[in-house]
């Protein structure tokens, strides 16, 4: 079929205004994580900039506790799953992640990490090497896996208020040291939020 030359130009026409509406209606730009004047997108719930400021104030502190200090060498930690109690629904694992991943690198002859997120992983490579299904340095066996000489929890509760002008939410973010023989309670940082809007998750 043959179309005539003004058709065949519309045509053209409207499959450029059809991808330039789709440019801008999907348009995607890179953003300082830290920067929350710098998005378009914001939330009354946690952002970007909340979770490496959460790592950065809870590891400057727990560096600084004279708990830690006083090991001669260094202890076991087993980092907990995030409680969260606020209203909003969110992925906890992101701040254990940046707050492990902060000490892993800043703190590396201080304290080690009880990797208990692999402890199946670790039952079974145990059970192949005294098997003989592996091959491995017996001189390295231990008797049983790492236990934990404290437990590091975190947990985010909120405190939210609605009227006819918008809403806020208040979030204090918070993390504890516990003695695992004992569960005394070592050493605990604090970080807190406060945000307001006009929209209930999303504003601009």
């Amino acid at each position: 079929m043959r179309y005539s030359v003004p058709l065949m130009t519309l045509l053209l026409l409207a499959a450029v205004a059809l991808t330039a509406g789709c440019r801008s209606r999907y348009y995607i730009r890179d953003v300082d994580p830290e920067r929350p004047d710098a998005r378009r997108v914001r939330s009354l719930g946690p952002e970007s900039q909340d979770v490496i400021g959460v790592a950065d104030t809870m590891v400057r502190s727990l560096l600084e506790n004279d708990t830690l200090r006083s090991h001669n060498n260094p202890p076991t930690i087993v980092m907990l799953p995030m409680v969260n109690n606020t209203r909003h629904a969110m992925n906890q694992e992101v701040f254990t992640t940046l707050f492990k991943a902060r000490l892993n690198q800043e703190a590396r002859d201080r304290m080690v990490f009880v990797s208990r997120d692999l402890w199946d992983d670790i039952q079974l490579e145990r059970e192949m090497k005294r098997e003989g299904e592996v091959d491995y340095d017996p001189a390295m066996r231990a008797v049983a896996p790492a236990g934990g000489d404290y437990f590091l929890r975190g947990r985010a509760d909120g405190l939210a208020a609605v009227s006819t002008r918008g809403q806020s939410d208040f979030i204090i973010y918070s993390f504890k040291l516990v003695d695992a023989e004992t569960g005394l309670e070592v050493w605990e940082g604090v970080y807190q939020t406060m945000r307001e809007g006009q929209d209930d998750v999303i504003y601009r």
